[in-house]
């Protein structure tokens, strides 16, 4: 029986699934989406109908028997309601138990190790569960894939990101923090540490962003980029600029932290940093960067990228293209899987069509750990 709609978008009333719709929209992709949120705001609902989607307000979470009934209608359910600590594995083995193929941004660790479970149960209903297909992951790990491709297997994988303030919504604050608790290889996850065991770098970005000051933080690509590709290890380095931020980042997740208070201080303490945030409104903005190493002893290739904008568009941008990917059959593969399945080729042709431009995005040659000459992202896709 043909199913009511292509696809289905949970929580699109949020910034990142605003994003991707709006890339949608800009690859003619609205037809037969319907998207969800449980509390539609008048200005992004109106938006996401003058897109062409149609939109209905219901809290799908709430009754696993209208997820059910929601779900058997699509062909595929887009999650973007976090944190996915929480949702993740929920809406997955409800795509699973309905056949409805399945896409999300996760990008909490301690959740990708359960959701890759899933795996086997995901190939059984014949669903491709692609997960984590935002920026960081996602877009990361299609580049680090590219990378491998090119240069076949390497040693290393080192991820550096940093976030402006001005960016950190209530949602982005909660992960953050979480990045916080690291995540073994195992799954095991930890306390977030006092301030001297945290493991810093100071990290140079091309303008506008310059030098940051990170911390090793949790995320899933050092647990998937080994397991999926030719690389032995991966580390992810993040942080908040100014350096303030990030020290009152840690300050508060390691106040509030979910392992030890059980959640009781969370929304208070988020409270205090959305406070703090908005104190500094009128502070000059610094902008956002991702450097990329993908090497053997420092030497291999580098992807580097700093701009002004914010992360909504990084963020639903990716997602956009792999649901289209998903929709169009060009991602053939069964399961649960990561996006470093994804064909780079494939995505940057489908991200061509979506995008709004300027990424700024440039690659070198990484020579004794430092960047060499500039090369073309297109000759590593050839």
């Amino acid at each position: 029986m043909a199913r009511k709609w292509k696809a289905v978008v949970i929580g699109a009333g949020g910034s990142q699934a605003q994003a991707m719709l709006r890339a949608l929209a800009r690859g003619g992709a609205t037809q037969g989406w319907l998207a969800v949120d449980r509390a539609w705001r008048a200005e992004t609902k109106n938006a996401a109908q003058s897109m062409g989607f149609v939109t209905q307000q219901m809290d799908a979470l709430a009754d696993i028997g209208k997820l059910d009934e929601l779900l058997s209608q699509t062909e595929l359910v887009v999650n973007m309601a976090g944190p996915y600590y929480r949702t993740g594995t929920a809406i997955l083995d409800q795509a699973i138990a309905t056949k409805t193929n399945y896409l999300d941004i996760s990008d909490d660790a301690d959740v990708t190790i359960p959701m890759l479970t899933r795996n086997a149960a995901a190939e059984a209903a014949g669903i491709s569960a692609l997960i984590g297909m935002g920026s960081s992951p996602g877009t990361t790990n299609i580049l680090i894939r590219a990378a491998v491709d090119k240069l076949g297997p390497m040693d290393d994988v080192d991820i550096y990101w940093t976030v402006d303030l001005a960016d950190m919504t209530n949602a982005a604050v909660r992960h953050f923090w979480h990045c916080f608790n690291l995540v073994d290889p195992d799954g095991s996850t930890h306390d977030v540490a006092g301030w001297e065991q945290l493991e810093f770098r100071d990290i140079d970005f091309p303008d506008p962003v310059g030098r940051q000051r990170l911390v090793r933080l949790a995320h899933p690509e050092p647990i998937t980029v080994p397991k999926y590709l030719a690389v032995k290890r991966a580390s992810n380095f993040g942080g908040l600029n100014p350096e303030e931020a990030l020290i009152t980042g840690w300050c508060l997740a390691h106040i509030a932290d979910e392992r030890r208070t059980k959640g009781k201080l969370t929304d208070a303490a988020v409270d205090l940093f959305l406070h703090y945030r908005d104190q500094r409104a009128g502070a000059p903005r610094i902008g956002s960067g991702l450097v990329i190493d993908v090497h053997t002893n420092g030497n291999g290739l580098r992807f580097a990228s700093g701009s002004d904008g914010g992360m909504d568009d990084s963020t639903g941008i990716p997602a956009a293209v792999g649901a289209i990917l998903l929709m169009q059959g060009l991602i053939e593969r069964k399961g649960v899987f990561p996006p470093e399945i994804v064909s780079p080729k494939d995505f940057f042709s489908i991200l061509r069509d979506v995008s709004g431009g300027g990424g700024g995005l440039t690659l070198s040659s990484l020579v004794n750990g430092r960047a060499g000459d500039r090369m073309r992202i297109r000759d590593l896709l050839a």
